[in-house]
């Protein structure tokens, strides 16, 4: 099955030299360059970083929104808050505070059309990704990839979408005790994406994301020999764990935005219920919410490593299988 190799058109040379001299983890060379593939992007990314090192209270640029278009979800994962101990109202994000948002911010580079849910379950989803492609915003999504029927694969190929991420927990018994869904069927859905893509040339980007925790890291080497000659990449990240806090997070400043269902907006991915809110949407544009009153006085508890309790407790699982992301 021929695949198509998708590359950034700043070539990858600088996401190269950053992930592996300046990061120092050669690992996030192809997620550097999926995510800022032009000058622009990294020029962008760039300043927001060099707010960062000189831990000023201001960074430069909202470059990428985390949208939750849903905190539902079909599935009941071991690992996941969403249907076991998640807190806040199950809600669908309104289709006025989506537009609201691209029209907002025409400027962005990216849009993680995903946090805690399944995407694919609202209804309007594609109509939705089309509001944003059609203002030449890129639009990625993770999905658990239980929805995957040829209607659905048909209308992903059709709404613009730049790359769809699977979840994946392990081998046969593993991803089935943690997901509770078939890894047989996850596959078959895969390859039919994949084969309905490769049959119509879309440019679609399809890849594969595994959490690495005590449960299935001595699977990880198994999910990349299974998967590799299938999607276009097979991606490691670590699980959350509750851990001391010891430098300031490079979330704050990196010019990524978490915006839940409700309409809330919070500095970062880990926040599951809202704890740090920042501002709502549907009242303050984002760019004022980014170097607002709050996330200033964030900014510098940070400075000062006077960390709110879940910035304190805030660490990644330990494996030397893959770098953490957040240091």
């Amino acid at each position: 099955m021929s695949r198509k190799k998708r590359t950034g058109a700043a070539g990858g040379l600088l996401a190269r030299v950053v992930a592996r001299h300046y990061l120092k983890k050669p690992e996030l060379e192809s997620l550097l360059d999926i995510k800022f593939p032009t000058w622009g992007s990294m020029w962008r990314a760039a300043r927001n970083e060099f707010a960062f090192r000189r831990r000023r209270l201001r960074s430069h640029t909202v470059t990428q929104l985390n949208i939750e278009l849903t905190n539902r979800c079909n599935l009941a994962c071991l690992m996941c808050p969403v249907n076991r101990d998640m807190e806040r109202e199950r809600h669908d994000l309104e289709h006025d505070t989506f537009v609201r948002l691209i029209e907002e911010n025409p400027k962005l580079d990216l849009i993680l059309m995903f946090q805690w849910g399944e995407s694919l379950l609202v209804k309007d989803f594609y109509e939705r990704v089309r509001v944003a492609t059609d203002r030449g915003i890129r639009v990625m999504v993770t999905s658990n990839g239980t929805l995957l029927t040829e209607k659905v694969c048909g209308k992903l190929l059709d709404c613009g979408l730049d790359r769809i991420t699977f979840s994946v927990d392990g081998c046969g018994e593993t991803h089935e005790r943690i997901r509770g869904f078939s890894y047989e069927r996850l596959r078959e859905n895969v390859e039919r994406l994949v084969r309905m893509r490769d049959d119509r040339g879309s440019d679609l980007g399809i890849d594969i994301n595994m959490t690495l925790w005590e449960e299935n890291e001595d699977e990880a080497e198994d999910v990349h020999e299974h998967w590799k000659d299938l999607v276009d990449r097979v991606q490691f990240i670590p699980r959350f764990v509750d851990a001391p806090r010891k430098t300031p997070c490079r979330e704050l400043w990196r010019g990524a935005m978490v915006v839940h269902s409700n309409g809330n907006v919070v500095p970062c991915c880990r926040d599951v219920e809202g704890e740090l809110v920042l501002g709502n949407a549907n009242d303050t544009p984002l760019p004022e919410i980014f170097n607002g009153e709050r996330m200033r006085k964030l900014r510098e508890r940070h400075r000062q490593g006077q960390w709110p309790r879940i910035c304190a407790n805030c660490s990644e699982y330990e494996t030397e299988k893959v770098s953490p992301r957040f240091s």
